[in-house]
């Protein structure tokens, strides 16, 4: 029986302490509409859930805003977290602030399950400052306020290995059916979870004691072949992989159909490389990511410790198991790896824990001014990376779009379909809640314009200085741009955002 804190000389600590701290975090700016990092994954995610609250769509027929004339069915991973949404906005209407709200709420109780991870793989204290190290990480305070799923994943890889660790302990029934559904849940979320959340989970079932020293590794194979033989083992894993093959069979339908996927299969994906894994500059940036975005500088050395005092235990080679699954997604996903940072968010699950592990080890033989001043440190910087990387850029990019945005919902009909100059950027559609084509300004062309008319397309719009909302347009078709609105009679254009609405009726597009 694990012994009470205090019988060890160990105050107990308020659980409530990390997950009010981490959640003070992540409402900062709950009310900002979808914009910032990463707008255009979180603009598909908002609009999914805007159209299944305002057509009353099921949860298996997603729709986006990039549709063209059709309805805007696509391939996507299954929809749960903008579905829930969507149920939140039948109570209000579309306010996006629940999309965030919800996803705060997931990220708290992520932070609640951590501190129980960490207690079950070690001890009750090193669980606490592994819910701190959680709390305080600034990938993981914006990803636990974003308007996409990344927060639910996250909830359900750490309900997943917390429900198995309970089975393997006490064997509930109703924690082993908890511990299926929430790794289902995640394969169906996002694909990847099958190996960085499966490698830690076969590596519950397989410790018999997290706390206490780990078998010797000559024995795994042994050990992985009983479990094998196990029918209630091919149970779980063969009913798991069968709900989630089903939903992508018919998302790949539905992509066929309509024509619009988000391209997560086939030789278009083009995930990884041999010569990305290969680009050592690659690798360089994903661990400057990680140090500073993951691991706020101060908790690498303490992650360091961690392993170095756990590898030989059973929790920490669930931990590190973790720590190698990530790796494995890594590189089988190399190019999405280094440009979507949310990619990295697992480490986070496993890291915690053990960077709590060597903060306990390092900071019980320290001046007690130390640690309070490395813990302020963590803060400034997590708060620093919070302000410059990411907040700062949603008011800079609400004041460039947002005009735009509402002048499109007040002036034209709610069914009027617009062409967005913003690329493969669907941030606009979604801030101006209508569908309709996403092109470049370098593909506008008076037959591309007939087409579009045609089609039912309504309104030229976008940016004379974004050509996405996170990249500049080239001088030059800055100009063009300039000379159409020139040439149109009843265009609109904010000269402070340098944003314009240009009916396509009136439109003399220049070569």
């Amino acid at each position: 029986m694990r012994r009470h804190p205090a019988s060890s000389g160990t105050i107990p600590r308020p659980t409530w302490l990390p997950i009010g701290l981490g959640s003070l975090l992540r409402l900062v700016q709950i009310w900002m509409p979808v914009l910032g990092v990463h707008s255009w994954r979180q603009a598909d995610t908002a609009a999914m859930a805007r159209h299944f609250s305002l057509a009353g769509t099921p949860i298996w027929l997603p729709q986006v805003d990039w549709s063209g004339a059709s309805a805007g069915f696509v391939e996507s991973e299954f929809p749960l977290y903008p579905f829930l949404v969507s149920r939140l906005y039948g109570l209000i209407g579309v306010q996006e602030w629940l999309g965030r709200g919800l996803s705060v709420l997931c990220s708290a109780l992520t932070i609640w399950l951590v501190m129980r991870l960490g207690r079950r793989w070690f001890n009750p204290e090193a669980g606490w400052w592994a819910g701190l190290a959680f709390a305080i990480a600034p990938l993981g305070v914006y990803f636990g306020r974003a308007f996409q799923a990344e927060a639910l994943l996250m909830l359900c890889a750490a309900g997943a290995l917390e429900s198995l660790s309970l089975w393997r302990k006490r064997r509930l029934p109703w924690s082993l059916a908890l511990s299926w559904v929430c790794f289902t849940s995640a394969g169906l979320i996002k694909v990847i979870p099958l190996l960085w959340l499966g490698l830690p989970m076969l590596m519950v079932q397989l410790s018999s004691n997290p706390q206490g020293q780990a078998p010797p590794l000559q024995t795994l194979p042994s050990r992985v072949l009983r479990l094998l033989g196990r029918p209630g083992f091919w149970l779980y894993i063969g009913t798991s992989l069968m709900a989630i093959a089903s939903w992508y069979w018919h998302a790949h339908q539905l992509g066929q159909t309509s024509g619009l996927s988000f391209g997560f299969w086939g030789s278009g994906a083009d995930r990884s490389s041999i010569s990305l894994l290969l680009d050592l500059n690659g690798w360089i940036n994903l661990l400057l990511r990680v140090i500073l975005r993951l691991l706020a500088v101060v908790g690498v050395p303490f992650l360091l410790i961690g392993l170095r005092a756990s590898w030989r235990s059973g929790g920490g080679q669930i931990s590190i198991s973790g720590l190698v699954g990530v790796l494995l997604c890594t590189i089988a996903t190399m190019r999405s790896s280094t440009i979507h940072e949310y990619y990295q968010l697992p480490l986070l699950l496993f890291s915690s824990p053990l960077i709590g592990l060597g903060w306990q080890a390092w900071h019980q033989r320290q001046p007690r001014w130390q640690p309070r001043l490395l813990l302020s440190l963590a803060l400034v910087v997590s708060l620093t990376v919070l302000s410059l990387d990411y907040w700062a850029v949603e008011h800079r990019q609400r004041e460039a779009w947002m005009p735009l945005a509402l002048t499109i919902r007040r002036d034209l009909p709610s069914d009027a379909r617009i062409v967005s100059v913003t690329s493969t950027d669907p941030t606009l559609l979604n801030l101006a809640r209508r569908q309709g084509w996403l092109i470049s300004s370098k593909q506008l062309t008076p037959e591309r314009l007939q087409r579009w008319k045609q089609a039912g397309a309504s309104h030229l719009a976008g940016s004379f200085v974004w050509d996405k909302t996170y990249r500049p347009m080239p001088q030059r078709r800055q100009q063009l741009l300039r000379e159409m609105v020139e040439a149109s009679p009843h265009a609109w254009m904010d000269s402070r955002s340098q944003t314009y609405l240009i009916p396509i009726d009136d439109l003399q597009p220049q070569r």
